[in-house]
């Protein structure tokens, strides 16, 4: 049984982030679960908004070869902010 804090990450990362684009395509579901984890550590060691944010670009920029795009990174990491209040 898959821990729901972490389907709730990726599940946040494949509808809301989606630096790629591939929201929607089913044999897609799991493009981003590799970084999921890490993300959900720094919701679980309450990590500042900013560092969940700079997090995504890092993943964006450094791992996918992507444009940064600091606005949806910030918006996503907000979201994110708000799923932690549910994790208690």
């Amino acid at each position: 049984m898959s821990d729901p804090k972490l389907l709730m990450v990726k599940s946040v990362l494949y509808w809301a982030w989606d630096p790629i684009g591939v929201r929607g395509v089913e044999e897609a579901r799991d493009e981003y679960d590799s970084y999921a984890l890490n993300v959900l550590e720094r919701l679980e060691r309450s990590s500042p908004q900013d560092e969940v944010a700079a997090y995504l670009g890092w993943v964006q920029v450094e791992r996918m070869g992507l444009p940064h795009n600091p606005d949806k990174n910030a918006d996503v990491a907000a979201l994110l902010m708000e799923l932690r209040g549910l994790f208690a």
